[in-house]
């Protein structure tokens, strides 16, 4: 005959006091590793007790924390004497601990630690093996949990930031047996049947460290070195770590940072873009005014007159000097040939520096002809200036009814668009 069911609380409550009742539970010693270890702001701390096999949680009151004379950390095997508590309105059980004691490196701890010293003899941490990560990816390949949160969140940050890149996701356990080969299987999947991604990001959200367990086989290890495309490992939070991080060509503490580290922000790349061809427009503008003023200041006609009219004024001072010198000297022969002899000296040198100054400002002037925009008007060119007088640089910044200045090697027209062709194509 059936039983008159009671309440989930009645069965909870009934469990609490069987266990509470139960000289064992009542006062049982346990020997584990410390894993997902945590302190909580009232300084209490939580924690799980594992083996190779299975797992408690555990409570340890501030008062008893504090009085500790060792460390405790994720990886460290004690030993606890406490007593087992039932949570009654949550339904779960935990060991609380009375007394605690340091025994030794846990069993996965040592296992992380010998495999990470045999992977390092054999080159797999080097730097000359680290691939680059690529600066503007095509195509990203993630090899997580497809029910996980960090698949979405890989996926919004990507897509938020970058709307030209492609992503692909290799779905596969991240904890658990068989995890480590799945994800070493999904790894190589990518390499054989997308080469030409740009990077692979490979990992999971946080959780204890027999959660992240299998990101530490060796057999993810391998997938991960053998890969021809680079590895971005991203397993946990900032403060886990797992063989495949060390492996990796780039860790990144999240699988959010991951997203972040290999996707460039191209709405910021679009802005510095704009900044920089605005600068450069700007500064080829200021480079065509200055050259035509240059040239307008340094007209060689002007510079060459007013050189002659200068050395003119100098060579009639000079004559007239002489003159004087001459009706001076009366009748003496001697002394008059020796005046115009230093007067023809006079002259002469006068002319050779018009001559070597005109030379000189001539070659001067063509250089600048050279560089002034109006030489290359004047091979059947033109400026095309809005109706602000800005240069158009491209057809891109026209549309059908602008009014333009043409702007030739001697003078100016004005244009109206009536059509315009992008890339081969009339936009009406």
């Amino acid at each position: 005959m059936a039983r008159k069911p009671i309440r989930v609380s009645q069965l909870n409550s009934y469990l609490a006091r069987l266990i509470a009742a139960d000289g064992v539970l009542s006062d049982v010693s346990v020997v584990g590793e410390i894993s997902n270890f945590k302190v909580h702001g009232s300084g209490h701390v939580y924690f799980s007790l594992i083996d190779e096999a299975s797992r408690i949680d555990c409570f340890l009151g501030s008062g008893i924390y504090r009085g500790l004379e060792f460390k405790l950390k994720d990886g460290a095997e004690i030993i606890v004497e406490g007593y087992v508590n039932v949570y009654e309105k949550g339904g779960r059980y935990s060991l609380n601990i009375r007394r605690i004691f340091e025994s030794g490196q846990g069993a996965l701890s040592l296992d992380f630690e010998k495999l990470k010293k045999k992977l390092s003899e054999k080159g797999y941490f080097d730097e000359e093996h680290k691939k680059p990560l690529p600066s503007f990816p095509r195509l990203i390949a993630i090899v997580t949990s497809e029910t996980g949160a960090a698949v979405n969140d890989i996926l919004k940050i990507i897509t938020t930031r970058n709307s030209v890149v492609d992503i692909l996701v290799f779905p596969t356990l991240v904890q658990g047996n068989g995890a480590a080969e799945m994800i070493a299987s999904r790894i190589r999947q990518a390499n054989k049947e997308y080469p030409e991604a740009d990077v692979i990001i490979v990992g999971r959200g946080g959780g204890s460290s027999e959660d992240l367990a299998a990101f530490s086989e060796e057999a993810v290890a391998d997938a991960i070195f053998e890969s021809k495309i680079p590895v971005v490992s991203a397993v946990g939070h900032e403060t886990d770590f797992s063989i495949s991080d060390f492996v990796a060509d780039k860790r990144a503490e999240t699988p959010t940072a991951a997203a972040v580290l290999v996707c460039p922000d191209t709405n910021e790349l679009d802005e510095d873009i704009e900044t920089l061809f605005s600068r450069m427009k700007g500064g080829v503008s200021r480079l065509v005014s200055e050259y035509d003023l240059r040239i307008r200041a340094n007209n060689m006609d002007a510079l060459i007159g007013r050189l002659k009219s200068g050395v003119s004024e100098r060579g009639v001072h000079l004559m007239s000097l002489l003159t004087g010198i001459k009706a001076a000297a009366g009748e003496k022969a001697g002394q008059i040939q020796n005046i115009d002899f230093l007067r023809m000296n006079i002259i002469n040198s006068a002319k050779n520096k018009v001559e070597k100054e005109s030379y000189r400002i001539r070659v001067q002037v063509e250089k600048l002809e050279a560089l002034s925009p109006l030489h290359v008007l004047s091979r059947g060119y033109a400026i095309v200036e809005d109706s602000s007088g800005k240069a158009v640089t491209g057809v891109s910044f026209l549309k059908k009814g602008d009014e333009t200045s043409l702007r030739f090697s001697d003078g100016r027209a004005s244009a109206t668009i009536n059509n315009v062709v992008l890339g081969g194509i009339e936009d009406e």
